[in-house]
C-alpha cells in the first residue's frame, strides 16, 4: 500500500534506481547461465538467483508505479543471445552467482540502513535475506565440490599483548612486521579481481566493438597488476595466494551478451572494486599498504571513468535520479515562452 503522505527520500530513490538497473542486468546473464550450465546442483543455485532477481525487479517496478515515477529502461532479454555457445565453466558461473549474493548483501544492507519509509525498509530487508541466502547456498555448493577458496590460516596467538613501538605502523624502511589478520582478510577480499579478470577475458574475446575490446584488454592488465600487488603482500608474510580463474573461460568467440550489457557489468565491478579497496585502506595500519591501496584506487578510478565515458559515447548511460539544477532553471531564458 502506498504511503501517500510520505515521499521517497533521495536515498530511497537512488537505491531503488540502482536495484532496478542491477536486477534487470542480472536477469539476461542468469537466464543464459541457466540454459548452458551442465551441473544440476549449480543450475539449482542459478535458477534460485534468477527467480529472486525477477521478484526484486517486479517489486521495485510496483513501487515506481505506485509513486507515478518514471520506470528506468534498464536491461532486457534483447541483450542476450541464448543460443550462444558456453563461454564460462560451471564452476565460474557458480562463483558469479556467489558474487551477486555478496554484492547484494552490501548494497541491500546499505539501502535498508538508509531507508526511512516502512515499505522501503521491508523491501530491502527481504532483498537482504534473499542475497544472504544466495551467497550462503552458493558457498555450500562450492565447499561440497572443493572449489571454495578459503582465506589464509594463521597461527593462534598464545596470549593477548599490546603494541609497544610506533614501528608497528611503518612499512617502508627497517624491520617490517607481518600482516595482521584484518589486513590479510582485506587483501584476500580484494583478490576478487581474479574473478573480474576472468570475466574480462571472456568479454574481450566475444565483444563486437574494437574500442570496447581494447578497453576490456586494458582492464585485464589493470587486474593483473593489482593481483600481483596482493600476491606480493601475502608472500612477504609467507602466506599463500588464491588461485586465478583464467582457465574457467572457454574458447568461444560468439557473444552471448550485447556490448552494452558487458560494459555495464564491468562498470559495476569497477564501482565494487573501488568501494572494497576504500574500506581496506581505512582499516590497514601499515603505511606502505595504505599507499599501495591509494594507488590501486587511482588506477581503478581512471579505468572506471573511461568506462563511463564509453557508456556515454554510445548513448548507453541512463541518467540516474538527480537534484534539480536551480541555477540552470534561473538562467533559462525560455522558461516563460
Amino acid at each position: 500500500m502506498k504511503l501517500h503522505n510520505i515521499e521517497l527520500t533521495s536515498a530511497e530513490i537512488g537505491y531503488l534506481w540502482a536495484s532496478y538497473m542491477n536486477e534487470s542486468a542480472s536477469i539476461p546473464v542468469l537466464t543464459y547461465f541457466s540454459r548452458i550450465v551442465e551441473d544440476l546442483e549449480i543450475k539449482e543455485i542459478i535458477d534460485i538467483s534468477l527467480e529472486k532477481a525477477k521478484e526484486h525487479l517486479s517489486s521495485v517496478t510496483e513501487i515506481y508505479k505506485q509513486e507515478n515515477y518514471p520506470i528506468p529502461f534498464g536491461y532486457t532479454m534483447d541483450e542476450v543471445n541464448l543460443e550462444a555457445p558456453k563461454l564460462y565453466s560451471d564452476t565460474y558461473m557458480l562463483y558469479f552467482v556467489r558474487n551477486l549474493g555478496k554484492a547484494g548483501i552490501a548494497a541491500n544492507g546499505m539501502a535498508f540502513s538508509m531507508g526511512a519509509r516502512k515499505d522501503i525498509r521491508e523491501l530491502y530487508y527481504k532483498f537482504l535475506l534473499d542475497s544472504t541466502e544466495v551467497e550462503d547456498r552458493s558457498k555450500e555448493v562450492m565447499l561440497s565440490k572443493g572449489v571454495f577458496i578459503r582465506a589464509p590460516y594463521i597461527a593462534t596467538p598464545k596470549e593477548p599483548s599490546f603494541v609497544k613501538k610506533g614501528s608497528f605502523l611503518k612499512g617502508w624502511f627497517g624491520e617490517r612486521r607481518t600482516l595482521s589478520a584484518e589486513e590479510i582478510a582485506h587483501i584476500f577480499l580484494n583478490t576478487n579481481n581474479a574473478y573480474g579478470k576472468a570475466l574480462l577475458i571472456g568479454f574481450a574475446q566475444t565483444v563486437r566493438s574494437e574500442e570496447l575490446r581494447s578497453y576490456f584488454i586494458r582492464g585485464i592488465e589493470v587486474a593483473r597488476s593489482q593481483i600481483d600487488t596482493y600476491r606480493t603482500l601475502l608472500e612477504e608474510s609467507t602466506l599463500p595466494s588464491p588461485m586465478t580463474w583464467d582457465t574457467e573461460v572457454n574458447d568461444s568467440t560468439i557473444p552471448p551478451f550485447s556490448d552494452k550489457l558487458m560494459l555495464f557489468h564491468i562498470c559495476q565491478l569497477n564501482a565494487i572494486g573501488v568501494g572494497n579497496i576504500g574500506g581496506s585502506l581505512a582499516l590497514s595500519m601499515r603505511r606502505d599498504i595504505a599507499t599501495k591501496y591509494s594507488k590501486l584506487i587511482k588506477d581503478i578510478g581512471l579505468f572506471a571513468e573511461d568506462g563511463l565515458n564509453l557508456m556515454i559515447k554510445n548513448e548507453w548511460f541512463e541518467r540516474p535520479p538527480q537534484a534539480i539544477d536551480r541555477e540552470h532553471l534561473a538562467k533559462d531564458e525560455n522558461k516563460y515562452s
